[in-house]
């Protein structure tokens, strides 16, 4: 496929960012696409910063938009080629409480004295509960030694004790990963418990993700089993990767990149070709931005990449990439979007 160096010449850093081959050349660099790049600086030794910059950009957010046909790419190739067709290049590249509900007969006084300072005098567990801000990451360390890491707007509940004897039940909303502490018994009271929106998990000892947001609620495993349960139904996932999710009534399996469920304890959101919408979601219930966008159909667009959203800029800048939009910013959490 033929290529001119000359079709770069005017470009600025923020058009070589947005463009395809130069950002698969980035992600995927090669002989043939170093070869380019190389004459390109050699015939134009004043865009190196561009280039510079440009790379820059692409390393710290990878926003794609759809990914051009093999079609679309020749089509575009022959209109370089026509314009400039001198050059020839290549392509770069839920505890159950058991609400135990104890029957009490008591035939005389004296047990219901006892009964009333037992009630008095139990010992009481109490609950924690731990919350985390929109786009905060929070590490929790539970008592048994389970780690936890918490999305942003999401909370955790738990007992401060777990009784010997009983599971150990955590109850998530939002979305959190958890890394379960194994347990030497293989005694069924003993296993991890984790309550999410509408499903159930239990777990002796592994790693998984899990979200429950807008009446859907998933389950990803990166290591170990786990068991799934929803609604009378339920499903194993014995592999990293493997995603159940219960949407509807529907409890259904498939399997997924463990990125694009994990990417979020850095601080960044990884696509696969995500819809806008989805997209969006996320930023309003992860992130708590207010997203305000007067072309609707942009909303099924799809898209992949990574966008790093420790830089609120960056975040700005990728959308504009994504949507070929105007796009900015008003007062701390509105983000106004309006197409070219």
């Amino acid at each position: 496929m033929k290529r001119s160096v000359h079709y770069y010449a005017s470009f600025t850093a923020i058009q070589l960012a947005a463009d395809p081959y130069f950002l698969e050349w980035v992600r995927f660099p090669d002989a043939a696409g170093n070869q380019f790049w190389e004459q390109f600086l050699l015939t134009y030794p004043h865009k190196t910063a561009d280039i510079a910059r440009a790379g820059e950009i692409a390393r710290s957010m990878y926003a794609l938009a759809d990914k051009p046909s093999a079609q679309q790419q020749e089509d575009n190739w022959k209109r370089i080629q026509a314009a400039l067709p001198d050059t020839q290049l290549a392509m770069p590249r839920r505890s159950i409480l058991r609400t135990i509900r104890p029957v009490w007969t008591a035939a005389a006084a004296v047990a219901v004295a006892a009964i009333a300072v037992w009630l008095i005098f139990r010992p009481v567990t109490r609950e924690v509960s731990i919350a985390s801000g929109y786009g905060e990451v929070k590490g929790v360390l539970l008592p048994d030694g389970t780690q936890v890491k918490l999305n942003g707007n999401s909370s955790l509940r738990y007992s401060e004790q777990w009784k010997a004897g009983s599971p150990r039940e955590v109850w998530v909303e939002g979305e959190a990963f958890f890394d379960v502490k194994p347990v030497a018994s293989n005694n069924a009271s003993q296993r991890f418990e984790v309550h999410s929106g509408d499903i159930d998990v239990q777990v002796l000892g592994t790693s998984f993700n899990v979200r429950s947001r807008r009446g859907i609620s998933d389950v990803m495993l990166t290591t170990g089993k786990v068991m799934v349960a929803a609604d009378g139904k339920e499903q194993l996932l014995s592999s990293p990767g493997e995603l159940a999710t219960f949407n509807q009534k529907r409890l259904e399996k498939k399997v997924v990149p463990v990125a694009n469920y994990t990417s979020w304890q850095e601080q960044k959101l990884q696509l696969e070709q995500t819809s806008v919408a989805d997209l969006f979601a996320r930023l309003e219930d992860d992130w708590g931005y207010n997203i305000r966008l007067n072309d609707t159909s942009l909303l099924q667009k799809k898209i992949s990449g990574e966008i790093d959203m420790k830089d609120k800029q960056v975040l700005i800048n990728a959308l504009a990439l994504i949507l070929h939009a105007d796009v900015s910013q008003q007062g701390e959490s509105t983000i106004i979007i309006t197409p070219n």
